[in-house]
């Protein structure tokens, strides 16, 4: 069998050393390197790019690059703000967060983010001062107009979902969604270890931890997946995926976690929720028609 025959082998073995490249260089860098982190979020693109390229016969004939339908777009841009926005019930509801409007999460994030530039929070443009800038980074996170964090949606969606996802169907479709979600986990892990979440765990509850934020990478997995075959484009996949992280952080701004194990709990609860959902309205029935249109050429 010639690697022309093994794209998800090559893609695997490419993201890893493309991965550990970033992870190196963010190290390397120390504390400055943090702000790079945003680029490891390109690896899966650049490796399912390469991957196309060279080891795999179809090239980007399957690659569903077209734009796709509007409604799309509107559609799941609901669907994701109403999904955040019950994750963020579910963790008050278990007392993960508690509300503060004030704002000061936001400004001693962008406190810190300038004197990494060797700047100050008041040294803004004209016009702007530290409150603005909230209300702005607030509405900007929930709209539909942010065109940055969409292409740090589709450095993932591309990999993941466009080139990894149909291959791992390949062994059915539960073996993709558990597989690819675990893998998904995976990739992820580096950069919890390099941007640690706030909690202070001891043996026991980080293993419970990584448990549990390994089965909600599983029913998120799920979750793109579905908007992928739905949409039948990566572009509408990339907009949700940038969405789920725009809003969580837009909300983020008015809250202090108080317990981040819950948290990750009350996240998995959601996603899984939605997964359930989808189920029972029989929903995934759009993945047979999805792969009966994506087989190697």
């Amino acid at each position: 069998m010639t690697i022309k025959n093994r794209p998800l082998a090559a893609y695997l073995f490419l993201l890893a050393l493309i991965s550990g490249g970033f992870i190196a260089g963010i190290r390397l860098i120390g504390v400055n390197g943090n702000y790079l982190a945003g680029f490891y979020m390109f690896g899966p693109a650049i490796a399912a790019a390469v991957t196309r390229l060279f080891f795999y016969r179809g090239g980007f004939r399957d690659a569903r690059l077209g734009f796709g339908r509007l409604k799309d777009y509107l559609g799941f841009w609901g669907i994701t703000l109403g999904i955040v926005c019950l994750s963020y019930l579910m963790f008050t509801v278990l007392g993960s967060i508690s509300w503060d409007f004030s704002g000061d999460a936001f400004l001693a994030r962008l406190k810190d983010q300038m004197a990494a530039t060797g700047k100050d929070i008041n040294d803004l443009p004209a016009g702007l001062n530290p409150r603005i800038m909230l209300y702005i980074f607030f509405l900007g996170g929930l709209s539909v107009f942010n065109i940055p964090t969409v292409l740090f949606g589709f450095g993932e969606e591309f990999g993941w979902r466009g080139l990894m996802f149909p291959r791992l169907c390949r062994r059915g479709l539960k073996f993709a969604f558990i597989v690819g979600g675990l893998i998904w986990f995976a990739w992820h892990i580096p950069l919890i270890f390099i941007m640690p979440a706030p909690g202070d765990f001891g043996p026991w509850q980080h293993a419970i931890n990584m448990a549990i934020l390994a089965a909600a990478s599983i029913f998120s997995f799920v979750f793109f997946a579905f908007v992928y075959a739905r949409s039948g484009t990566i572009w509408v996949a990339s907009f949700a995926h940038a969405v789920m992280n725009n809003t969580s952080r837009s909300f983020s701004y008015f809250v202090r976690i108080e317990d981040q194990l819950t948290a990750n709990l009350a996240l998995a609860v959601t996603m899984a929720l939605v997964v359930g959902i989808l189920y029972l309205r029989k929903e995934f029935r759009i993945f047979d028609s999805f792969l009966a249109g994506d087989r190697d050429p």
